[in-house]
């Protein structure tokens, strides 16, 4: 973008000296004084009393260029952010309350985000100030700047486009309608990107509009059952990314590696040696011992203490995976098999394409199947097996646990196919994939392996077929 106009759109009630600080941070941006962009700035009076008015004209006449438009009744802030946006003209929108601040390197911070035409909302985090005498929040802060990553418009620039699609404000909410705007991005799909730098300063001076008031009086309970709604009737999708999500330049979070062992002890040393070859280096590995007899968890716990064991009676393959996922800590969560290896940049490639689409639930790999050299292959073993392709199990996947929890993760009353199973219910509840088309999953055919037992097998697939027959 050469030089784009950006407009500010600052609502005002009541409001004193603050409204002219904010005024400053708005002017004073190094972008526009830079001359990188320039600025429309709306201010919106929202039936603010009689003894504001003399303060509201010094405001025209300190800043002539000012867009001054005043509401007769009080209408609220999402009304006057409305107002502002049908009076805008630049092709970026910006928001501040009259209360707040602006660092002075904002708009210089967000604007190359935007330089992506694919991104529609940039942002970053937000820093809160304290007035002199106003008691300590109680909030977990993410550092000790006093900083979080959450839904504030003032730390947000927007393209105006976006409400050309109807993405205005819900004006008959008071309060937490930026909680619903921001839930109906989301649902959108919108491309969000958030940064790690600071882009709102939000000064708490004791009669903020939404400090210390109780989840019912901010009518969060409301937007949230109205989202709920609006996904149920319209078929919406699944997944609605946390805030986190859309956040560049954070560290690399924790991956759960989940594997499920059942008397491999002869198999699982080369699963776990591709475990700890990774590249992909934060992660955790949970190896559930599913009743096994032979050793398998003393001699793991002797050779590979990096592993965290976890026993269970013998209750299958899908019951071990569920135990791995109640006792994840990590956000994303990997599986791998007693009898299967992973290549170097298995969870570093997937993570990658996971971490630019918020709106992906999970990611898989290709595979293919390997055989030591005195192996007997049965007469139905086909040779493209051997070649790379999509593999849709557990080993190739990379998924957001949440995603695992909302499908309620494996079935466990399938013994062989509980794995095709959860991605036939993915599927069905309209969670989006993507692939690596990269060799990252080597499985091996030793003669043993579960999926062999045709059975079993048969009679699974069957059943899962007739379920997803009904639901036609």
């Amino acid at each position: 973008m050469n030089c784009p106009e950006i407009s500010v759109i600052i609502p005002t009630h009541n409001n004193g000296a603050e409204l002219f600080r904010a005024l400053e941070t708005v002017a004073g941006q190094d972008a526009v004084l830079g001359g990188r962009c320039r600025l429309q700035v709306i201010v919106v009076n929202d039936a603010s009393d009689a003894a504001s008015q003399p303060l509201l004209e010094q405001l025209a006449d300190v800043y002539p260029q000012i867009t001054l438009i005043a509401h007769e009744v009080q209408r609220g802030p999402a009304a006057a952010r409305n107002t502002g946006i049908g009076a805008a003209t630049g092709e970026l929108i910006s928001f501040l309350d009259a209360d707040d601040e602006w660092p002075l390197n904002k708009l210089s911070l967000l604007l190359p985000v935007l330089e992506d035409a694919s991104v529609d909302v940039a942002g970053g985090k937000i820093k809160y100030l304290l007035g002199d005498g106003v008691p300590e929040l109680e909030m977990n802060y993410e550092d000790h700047e006093n900083r979080l990553s959450h839904v504030h418009l003032g730390a947000l620039l927007v393209r105006r486009s976006l409400f050309q699609q109807s993405l205005f404000f819900d004006e008959s909410l008071r309060y937490s309608e930026d909680i619903d705007w921001w839930l109906r991005l989301k649902e959108q799909q919108v491309k969000i990107v958030l940064l790690e730098a600071t882009t709102l300063l939000y000064r708490v001076h004791g009669s903020n509009m939404s400090v210390h008031k109780s989840i019912r009086e901010l009518q969060l309970l409301n937007v949230l059952h109205k989202a709920a709604r609006r996904r149920e009737n319209k078929m919406l999708m699944p997944h609605i990314p946390q805030l986190k999500d859309y956040r560049i330049g954070k560290a690399d979070p924790l991956i759960s590696i989940i594997l499920p062992l059942y008397n491999g002890k002869d198999l699982v040393t080369k699963s776990i040696g591709s475990v700890l070859a990774q590249t992909y280096t934060h992660w955790e590995l949970l190896i559930i011992d599913d009743g096994s007899t032979d050793g398998g968890d003393a001699f793991i716990r002797r050779r590979f203490p990096q592993a965290t064991m976890i026993s269970q009676e013998n209750a299958g393959v899908a019951a071990a995976r569920n135990k791995g996922i109640q006792h994840a800590r990590g956000e994303i969560i990997a599986f791998i098999d007693q009898d299967d290896e992973w290549m170097p940049d298995k969870l570093r490639e997937q993570w990658e394409v996971l971490k630019q689409d918020p709106y992906c639930a999970f990611v898989t790999c290709n595979q293919h199947f390997a055989c030591a050299a005195d192996t007997v292959l049965p007469a139905n073993f086909s040779e493209k097996l051997r070649e790379a392709h999509r593999g849709l199990v557990p080993s190739a996947l990379l998924i957001r646990k949440q995603v695992l929890q909302d499908v309620n993760n494996f079935d466990e009353s399938l013994d062989v196919s509980s794995d095709f199973d959860l991605v036939r219910r993915l599927r069905n509840a309209g969670f989006q994939e993507k692939n690596v088309e990269r060799l990252l999953l080597r499985k091996w055919y030793h003669g043993g392996n579960a999926s062999l037992n045709k059975t079993v097998m048969r009679r699974e697939i069957l059943g899962l077929l007739h379920r997803q027959i009904r639901k036609l």
